[in-house]
């Protein structure tokens, strides 16, 4: 499985509810920075999921750090992206 194959299964899993979103923050991190060759991704690919990039990547559970304006975002901020980066990239069946 490719690195893109790899995003798309762990963005399906996440929709589903198998990852906790502090697991698939740190999953998909590290996939996306260090593991893809995005020459391998479409324009569309690459643009969203490095948007779900800088999210997760800023991604906090502690309410003391999301008091911080601007500075990190909650899990509902995740799911919200994830969801939409899947279904644009996975279009319903």
């Amino acid at each position: 499985m490719d690195a893109r194959e790899q995003l798309i299964y762990l963005l399906k899993k996440y929709y589903e509810g198998e990852y906790e979103t502090s697991i698939f923050a740190d999953e998909f991190s590290r996939i996306y920075d260090l593991e893809t060759d995005y020459s391998l991704l479409s324009e569309q690919e690459d643009q969203l999921m490095g948007e779900l990039s800088e999210i997760v990547g800023r991604f906090s559970p502690y309410e003391e750090d999301l008091k911080i304006p601007n500075a990190y975002f909650n899990e509902e901020d995740v799911k919200k992206k994830a969801t939409d980066v899947y279904f644009q990239l996975v279009p319903k069946r």
